[in-house]
């Protein structure tokens, strides 16, 4: 009886690989079988050998060979004439599938029982393909869900060369566990993570529920996912140097949410006398929970003894009208201290009541300033770790009023009198450093939360669509118009912060209402270590390097996506559960993939080279097997199209530079070049006196 899928027999097994010797009627790359023309002798094709009870090995075809054999004639000479070739394929398995009904297959990942010699080769059935493909792994049922849906088959794309067998991914895997996207450029990497976030939000159980709410967030370095996620109307957004925009609206990432690591890494304050104090003073600028308007008494008390101190260095002014208001100011917001003991103290001379007197035992008050000044200290300090009024540290996100950035003497605060004196050549470089910031352009996405009416993190935060019911089902975040020393802070701010925010939940809900962070052009912000490392990219690596490893059990996971596998964190890499390989070239980042990818996939990874645009090596936990993917078009594309030079040389259309020049905040006052004053390069009137003339 003809069997038409059978192609050859298994001659040879070494481990998991097996050898099969083709029959002679098996040279087409395909063949007809009851369910139609299927790939049979051909790279990736798949196999399946028949191990008794139902169950079958199935594995991929990764090569093909032919060799010479002689073939003994019947008097039992060998002759040249009497060669024939003996055409071998060899096949890697990747698991075993049985039966669960009619037209019905379940794949299982191990293989208990090897095939064995002459054990026949067939070409795998679409239904054991579809078992496989259209059926991946349920992953991450919710404790005390006992309904089958708690996991969806996402469709990824169909297989490369045949377009009837679909790909899914559990959706629960792909989304709640890392993912890495890598490709050259104009590979398709863009096109791949439009298509997969463009399955979420278009699937039926989000859109027939009004407050259902998956929620991604893209770092669009590039500017390119509007098109993809937006209205036509708002992906046409202007766009202006040094600002970050939310969906198309202007958008900021205050400097008050920067912790004490992160604010010193910004004013690149030295380890031994700087930081201790621009932490302390940040804790302080944090303390107060009422806005711009509030301050801490205390605070003001301590302003009021470090005028009084310097009043007593520079005695140049009449004490009623200094020294004096100082301290009674100060009493009015300190009213704990016995300013009585402190004004009996004092000893003046030539008497008390003269206007011009100066203190004659400056030692002793001096003294007893500094014992107040310390004890105002310790009650700030006290009443912090309490939580009354202050922040319980440099690192809660609270607000903090741009006019607290300009205050010359906000560093001077913190430390005591004396220390001041001896560190303030070394803050003096540090206050410089804040200046610059502040008047620095570059850095205006920092310090225009009050211009946007943000002031809390409750206020960001919900500007940003999280806990909101109508809130965006993506949220493009486009850094594109960054400079690149602003770049990896404000990436390293929102990706600390989104981990942060979810550390605070409770354990037992921690993983619910998850979200998942979109890393595109990974390599330009989570580079690996290196010994010229920056500030900002340390910080900007080491915080999703943190995501990437404790995400997970908090419900946050990323998708990184890059052209440089090999300039990525290999921390993050790692870390990646499911892999779309699109086309690779450079040896380095083939080599670096190749050892940190399953082993069963490496020979597929052997084409990595000569992918088509759109196509992809996809394998991971969210997968049965690797298999090489045409991944679908997203129903609306990013910008991410690639130039026809052909076409558009062949126009008479003028590069827009106008368009440019506008973007870039460039006026036409800026364009003009300055007159020249004639008479600034005239001679000079000869009429001058010799007197005149410099030499």
């Amino acid at each position: 009886m003809e069997q038409p899928r059978i192609i050859g027999h298994v001659v040879s097994v070494n481990g998991f690989r097996l050898k099969v010797e083709l029959s002679p009627d098996a040279k087409s790359s395909a063949r007809a079988t009851p369910d139609g023309v299927q790939r049979a002798v051909a790279i990736n094709s798949f196999l399946t050998f028949d191990l008794g009870a139902g169950s079958h090995a199935i594995g991929i075809l990764s090569d093909l060979e032919a060799r010479e054999s002689y073939d003994p004639s019947r008097d039992e000479e060998l002759s040249l004439e009497l060669t024939k070739p003996r055409r071998i394929a060899s096949v890697q398995l990747l698991g075993t599938v049985k039966q669960t009904r009619p037209h019905g297959w379940k794949f299982d990942t191990g293989i208990t029982v090897l095939p064995t010699l002459d054990t026949p080769a067939e070409v795998a059935d679409h239904d054991v393909l579809e078992g496989i493909f259209s059926y991946p792994p349920k992953r991450n049922c919710p404790a005390g869900y006992h309904d089958e849906d708690y996991d969806y088959p996402l469709e990824i794309g169909h297989q490369a060369g045949d377009e009837n067998t679909h790909v899914k991914a559990s959706f629960n895997d792909l989304f709640s566990r890392p993912l890495a996207v890598v490709g050259n450029t104009g590979s398709g990497k863009s096109y791949t993570v439009a298509s997969i976030l463009r399955g979420i939000i278009e699937h039926s159980a989000f859109t027939v529920v009004e407050n259902a709410e998956p929620h991604i967030f893209i770092l669009d370095i590039n500017g390119e996912y509007a098109n993809a996620f937006l209205s036509q109307e708002s992906a046409s957004y202007a766009r202006e140097p040094n600002k970050v925009y939310l969906n198309g609206q202007e958008f900021c990432l205050p400097v008050w949410l920067m912790n004490g690591e992160e604010i010193c890494d910004w004013l690149q304050a030295s380890e031994a006398t700087q930081e201790p104090v621009l932490k302390d003073w940040w804790s302080i600028s944090k303390a107060s929970r009422a806005g711009a308007e509030a301050y801490d008494p205390l605070q003001v008390a301590i302003g009021k003894i470090d005028s009084a101190l310097a009043w007593l260095d520079d005695p140049r002014s009449p004490a009623g009208g200094s020294f004096d208001v100082f301290i009674d100011h100060a009493s009015q917001y300190a009213t704990a201290i016995d300013w009585d003991g402190l004004n009996r103290l004092a000893n003046w001379t030539p008497n008390s009541s003269d206007q011009w007197r100066k203190v004659s035992n400056d030692r002793a008050v001096r003294d007893r300033l500094v014992q107040i000044r310390a004890k105002l200290l310790e009650a700030i300090s006290a009443r912090q770790h309490e939580g009354i009024n202050f922040a319980k540290t440099a690192d809660s996100p609270r607000f903090v009023p741009v006019h607290e950035f300009r205050d010359p003497h906000l560093v001077d605060r913190t430390p005591d009198q004396e220390s001041s004196k001896k560190i303030d050549q070394y803050l003096l470089t540090l206050k410089l450093r804040l200046r610059t910031r502040l008047d620095d352009r570059r850095w205006q996405s920092f310090f225009s939360y009050e211009d946007q009416g943000i002031r809390s993190f409750e206020g960001w935060i919900k500007k940003l669509g999280i806990s909101q019911s109508d809130g965006a089902r993506v949220s493009i975040m486009d850094f594109s118009m960054l400079a690149a020393e602003v770049l990896p802070f404000a990436c390293a701010l929102l990706g600390r912060l989104l981990l942060e925010t979810r550390e605070m939940l409770r354990p037992e809900i921690r993983s619910r209402y998850p979200w998942v962070l979109v890393l595109e052009e990974a390599h330009n912000y989570a580079r690996p270590p290196g010994r010229a490392e920056d500030r900002g990219h340390r910080l900007s690596r080491r915080a999703f390097e943190r995501v990437a490893k404790e995400g997970r059990k908090f419900g946050l996971s990323l998708i990184v996506a890059s052209q440089r596998p090999s300039e990525v964190s290999p921390t993050i890499v790692s870390q990646c559960a499911n892999f779309f390989s699109h086309r690779l070239q450079n040896p380095d980042d083939i080599d670096h993939f190749r050892r940190i990818i399953p082993k069963q996939a490496q020979r597929l990874l052997d084409q990595v080279t000569v992918l088509a645009s759109g196509e992809a090596i996809v394998f991971g936990s969210a997968f049965h097997v690797p298999v090489r993917v045409q991944v679908k078009l997203p129903s609306k594309e990013p910008w991410s199209a690639t130039a026809a030079p052909y076409v558009d040389w062949k126009s008479d259309n003028a590069f827009p530079l106008s368009d440019v020049i506008n973007d870039w905040g460039l006026g036409i006052e800026d364009n003009v070049e300055p007159e020249v004053d004639a008479g600034s390069n005239a001679p000079p009137d000869s009429s001058s006196v010799d007197d005149e003339i410099p030499f």
